[in-house]
């Protein structure tokens, strides 16, 4: 019956639309517009006319239905196939795909590469079992349900295809007359039928991951699937082969997508993945007989099974705030806050020591949760606003510092200014940029602006910064002789955040703590400073950043975040950036390959596969344009610098379309409006911005922006939450007008000092 109403309201669209080729990509749908549908009731209360009884809506009904039926269906003449075509997909449901040989003789993704627990069939992935990196890599795979929400698609042909090595960038559109298709299958989902824009690569053969003949697929970077949904990548007969030819479906191939069942053991399960598929194409106008290759598959949702693992380690364990103290050295004497030192002890569940060049994975006990190995001191940070304390608490923001940074990165991440003398700086420590020496200006942080609006703000040592651990490098996290660890690590830091923020909620400051600090004072009736229940909101800077979409998606106190100089998409970004030295040659080197690496690449996409649980841009989404069940939609304000040394603009570009985002501010750099063009979300909104965007729980609208900035010419636009005033006026708004009225508001630029609009 679902399938009948589906195809009986495509017949209608079919018949009553433009063809195929007139379809304007503009005009089509995306994931934050209402469906075009019109509520039985929508004009009843002006149009009197209108007959509302339940008998004129069912005979409305039945008279739409035999309308549609009337209508042409969609006509798909026996293709008129290239009688020169020879070139096909290799689609043999029979094959050992535990065979490092025969891996590629099926599609990937494949809801048939899918173990009885639904965990991907990895163990043909071919690859040197001497390389101890990729081989620890692979035992990640297996513990993750379905697939990526950022999926790659791997086909195999039978001959060569176009040289398209380096081909990456260029985006093909999401329209029904493109060569190469991606689209949602689902007969739960809203969307089904959507295209998505894709790109393409055809790496060279390496002799180890890339066979001959290889087409990766993905979709346009910054286009996130929804989680749970089944998808299909298709190539169509005109992607053409390398002598210019159509390509030829493999006989497997064309008999699924005649509706009709292999003579395999897996012929009837492919079947029925199939047809669901064949039903799409067919209402979305597209001929299923012009199909050379198509693959269906499932996501899966490591954002919700994140939430679940640390929810459930929060019901096993908890932290208390210990030797909580004023800072000797400058706590009573900021302009706007006191700032208190103090510690917490995290519960440890990585094997190994840090930084772990071996280990570093959860042991998993039979209860679902991690194993605790040891426990981990950190030093941890608050400020209180010389400001009385309202009633119910002060209200808190929570600060994520970056790669290599400290606790008390919310106080003393101030202006980086030049300067040779290291007593001057936080730490005593003196920074280099541009071939000058300089450091950031103690004090003056975060904390300085959003004490100005009322709130107090709280660091914490995340895992693996120098006082966890002496010594560390800035992306010690980053540890490319076991890049396996890489996922726990962030699991580790999320856990330990929401414990954290579980901590504040309780703490209680005794006024003896702030003595020699004025300023702060209480209501009547109350013996002890604290912070309101809600809302909590999250800034972050750089991983920092990463951390704010990370927790800031699973944590459900949390309903405002502020990430700058916040980027993701870990494969294809560590291809642009400089978080690894030497970029992709050194990757090819730790990853034993060889050839141009694009985040397509076999290889590449094995970090997607095993990181996806610590993947930030996988996260943004989850925000607010599709929050978790029960979750807040949260506001999101994200200032981005042209010049960025870890996030080149094209990153930015994804991250973007990966939150939902609408731009306001003057644009510097173009290509983000083509990105934003893509989904629907172009445009330079006017200042103030709030409510911009809709999430698609519900339609609530919330304030989601990206602002571009110029550096300031002194320091890395990287750091432009230290450097631009500008940026320090939006983030104090954005946070003071959520904390007012529960409406965050982005301003103008203005000087600080300023009044915030509402």
């Amino acid at each position: 019956m679902q399938r009948f109403l589906f195809l009986l309201s495509a017949a209608c669209l079919i018949g009553c639309g433009s063809s195929s080729s007139d379809t304007d990509p503009s005009t089509l749908p995306s994931q934050d517009a209402a469906p075009d549908t019109i509520h039985p009731d929508a004009d009843a209360s002006t149009d009197t006319s209108i007959d509302t009884s339940p008998d004129a809506k069912l005979d409305a009904i039945d008279a739409a239905a035999e309308d549609a039926l009337e209508e042409p269906a969609l006509q798909c003449p026996d293709p008129n196939p290239d009688p020169n075509a020879k070139t096909e997909v290799l689609a043999d449901l029979s094959a050992d795909l535990k065979n490092q040989n025969r891996f590629y003789d099926f599609p990937f993704p494949s809801d048939l590469r899918l173990t009885s627990a639904g965990t991907p069939e990895i163990a043909g992935f071919p690859h040197s079992l001497l390389n101890k990196v990729v081989a620890d890599l692979l035992l990640l795979v297996p513990e993750r349900k379905f697939f990526p929400v950022i999926p790659v698609a791997w086909f195999r042909f039978t001959d060569a295809l176009p040289d398209l090595e380096n081909a990456s960038d260029n985006v093909i559109p999401a329209e029904p007359s493109s060569s190469v298709l991606l689209i949602d299958t689902d007969e739960n989902s809203p969307d089904r039928g959507k295209l998505y824009p894709t790109v393409v690569s055809t790496p060279k053969p390496d002799g180890l991951y890339v066979p001959a003949n290889l087409l990766t697929v993905a979709a346009r970077p910054g286009f996130i699937l929804a989680p749970g949904r089944k998808y299909a990548f298709l190539v169509m007969r005109s992607f053409k082969d390398g002598a210019g030819r159509q390509l030829k479906p493999a006989a497997t191939m064309e008999t699924l997508l005649k509706g009709e069942v292999p003579v395999d053991a897996k012929g009837q399960a492919a079947h029925q993945l199939y047809m669901p598929l064949i039903d799409t194409l067919t209402a979305s106008g597209i001929c299923p007989n012009q199909v050379a290759a198509a693959t269906v598959f499932t996501t899966g949702d490591q954002v919700q099974a994140t939430e679940k693992l640390s929810s459930d380690v929060m019901k096993q364990y908890s932290i208390t705030i210990d030797s909580l103290a004023l800072d000797p050295d400058d706590g009573a004497t900021h302009e706007r806050y006191c700032e208190l030192h103090a510690t917490v002890t995290y519960p440890q569940f990585q094997e190994g020591k840090p930084p772990f060049n071996t280990y570093g994975r959860f042991d998993m006990g039979t209860s679902g949760l991690p194993k605790w190995q040891r426990d981990e001191q950190a030093p941890i940070v608050l400020t209180i606003p010389k400001q009385p304390m309202p009633a119910g608490g002060y209200p808190l923001l929570v600060y994520f510092h970056g790669s290599g940074g400290r606790s008390g990165a919310v106080v003393d991440r101030g202006v980086w200014h030049h300067e040779t003398d290291a007593n001057n700086c936080p730490d005593h420590a003196l920074d280099t940029w541009d071939g000058k020496t300089g450091c950031n200006t103690k004090g003056l942080g975060p904390a300085h602006y959003h004490s100005f609006h009322g709130f107090a703000t709280a660091g914490s040592a995340l895992p693996l910064n120098p006082e966890r651990y002496p010594g560390a490098k800035e992306t010690e996290y980053l540890n490319l002789l076991n890049l396996s660890a890489f996922r726990d690590t962030f699991r580790q830091g999320i856990i330990e955040q929401r414990l954290f923020i579980q901590a504040l909620r309780e703490l209680q400051i005794p006024p003896s703590a702030l003595a020699g600090c004025t300023g702060p004072s209480l209501p009547a009736g109350e013996t002890a400073y604290h912070f309101q229940e809600a809302p909590v909101l999250a800034q972050g800077q750089s991983m920092g950043g990463m951390y704010t979409n990370t927790v800031g998606a699973v944590e459900p106190r949390i309903q405002a975040v502020i990430p700058t100089g916040a980027g993701g998409y870990w494969s294809y970004f560590i291809l642009k950036g400089n978080q690894v030295p030497g970029g992709a040659t050194t990757l090819s080197l730790v990853l034993g390959t060889k050839g141009t690496l694009t985040f397509m690449h076999p290889a590449m996409h094995l970090l997607e596969l095993a990181w996806e649980a610590a993947e930030p841009i996988v996260y943004m989404p989850r925000l607010a344009h599709r929050p978790l069940p029960g979750h807040p939609v949260r506001a999101i304000y994200e200032p981005v610098g042209q010049g960025d040394s870890y996030f080149p603009t094209p990153v930015y570009d994804a991250v973007s379309l990966a939150y939902g985002h609408r731009q306001a501010g003057d644009p510097i750099w173009p290509e983000m409006q083509d990105a934003l063009k893509l989904g629907g979300l172009e445009g330079i909104l006017p200042y103030p911005v709030k409510q911009d965007v809709k999430s698609v729980q519900g339609g609530a609208p919330y304030t989601g922006v990206i602002v571009q900035y110029a550096g300031d010419g002194i320091y890395d636009p990287h750091a432009i939450y230290t450097q631009l005033d500008a940026v320090k006026y939006q983030y104090g708004c954005f946070a003071a007008t959520f904390l007012k009225n529960g409406v965050a508001t982005v301003p103008a630029p203005a000087p600080l000092g300023t009044p915030c609009p509402e």
